[in-house]
This record gives C-alpha cells, structure tokens and sequence, in this order.
C-alpha cells in the first residue's frame, strides 16, 4: 500500500473537522513549496534595487535638512 492510498484510506475514515484540517494542512505544504520555488528562481541582485541615495541627491543635492527633533520637541512643549 503506497502512502497516498493510507492516507486516502485514513481520511475516508476520520471525522469531517480532522479532514479538513488536513486539507488545510496539504494547502500549506503546497504553498510553501511554491514559495520557496519562486525564492530559489528570483534571487534579487543589487543591480536590481533602486538607488535611494542617487535619487535623494538629485531631489536634495548636497543639502543637509535639518534635523527634526527640535520641531517635535516645540510642538510638544505647546500641547502640555
């Protein structure tokens, strides 16, 4: 008896919740395998990352912003 006739043997005789619990359980194994498929054949190079920096220099250039905090804290210390 292979494997895949004890198991349909076995589900022939569970009760109808720890079916479909396993028909649950089979759409996970089998979404994980895509999963991972789909991990191992689209490996992401560098190359194909957005530059975040070179479009933050042409928005900004060599300019510094200040910093935030001293704003948040004026705000802060008007609510209380």
């Amino acid at each position: 008896m292979s494997a895949r006739d004890a198991i349909i043997t076995e589900i022939k005789l569970a009760p109808e919740s720890l079916v479909q619990e396993a028909y649950d359980f089979i759409l996970f194994l089998k979404s994980r395998r895509s999963q991972e498929q789909n991990a191992a054949g689209a490996q992401i190079t560098s190359q194909d990352r957005p530059d975040f920096l070179a479009r933050q220099r042409a928005v900004f250039g060599d300019r510094v912003l200040a910093d935030s905090q001293g704003i948040m804290d004026e705000l802060r210390a008007e609510r209380f």
